[in-house]
């Protein structure tokens, strides 16, 4: 019988809290799942003709999943949202008031 592995180690700065660890992981899969999909159409000189935008989209989302998987695996997300460089990402996010 297979004795489960531990639990993976965090980074220095993550949390240890292993659902959020976890949330991270499926993020970063997300993210590359459309970064796929993206590289796959960029490589479709019609497609890129036709859909530029919605191409150049798929980058930024990529780029918020992976900012959010930081902020949710680190173990201050106060101080990781700061280090965000997508300035409206970051505006959403420290934004006052109700949802």
């Amino acid at each position: 019988m297979r004795r489960p592995s531990p639990p993976p180690t965090p980074a220095p700065g993550q949390t240890a809290d292993l659902l959020r660890l976890r949330l991270g992981e499926e993020l970063d899969y997300a993210r590359r799942l459309i970064e796929v999909t993206g590289d796959t159409l960029s490589g479709d000189p019609i497609a890129v003709s036709r859909h530029l935008v919605a191409l150049q989209s798929l980058d930024i989302v990529g780029q918020m999943l992976t900012h959010i998987a930081t902020v949710i695996r680190s173990n201050d997300p106060k101080v990781a949202v700061d280090a965000i460089g997508m300035g409206d990402l970051k505006a959403r996010l420290t934004r006052s008031g109700s949802l």
